[in-house]
């Protein structure tokens, strides 16, 4: 890349997937879960259109019967509970526990105070093309 801007973009985006990474993988671990568990689960919460173990295998990548390992275990630590699907007899819907989630959202408060902080520093333009950058970018990965 010779753009220099490009390149520092570059690095701030791969430093920012590591600090990620490694922080979802704390609080996890101080929830018992693994760091895969709660990305599922945080998808749960932030999509509607995820209810089934084989729409979150979509949405993941992951297979069927790892997604159903993910679910088993955040089962068996109370946070979403399978409910038949009214629609179809052989699925089972993922039912959420929001008293048993919001716990681990509140884990993440501290950290959406410092992006409101950060955010306070530009405009409503500069956020703007940040988040389409960051929108562009989501799929990547």
């Amino acid at each position: 890349m010779s753009n220099p801007h490009g390149e520092r973009i570059q690095r701030a985006f791969q430093a920012g997937l590591v600090n990620a990474v490694l922080g979802n993988d704390r609080i996890a671990r101080d929830f018992g879960l693994m760091v895969t568990d709660t990305q599922a689960l945080h998808l749960l919460v932030l999509r509607d259109d995820i209810r089934n173990a084989k729409q979150l295998s979509d949405a993941t990548g992951i297979s069927t019967s790892t997604v159903s390992r993910v679910i088993d275990r955040l089962e068996r630590a109370g946070f979403l509970r399978r409910v038949p699907d009214p629609a179809d007899r052989r699925s089972a819907r993922l039912e959420l526990d929001m008293t048993k989630v919001q716990p681990l959202v509140d884990r993440y408060a501290d950290y959406v105070a410092h992006l409101e902080e950060i955010n306070a520093g530009y405009t409503d333009e500069q956020l703007d093309l940040i988040a389409d950058y960051l929108e562009k970018t989501n799929g990547l990965f």
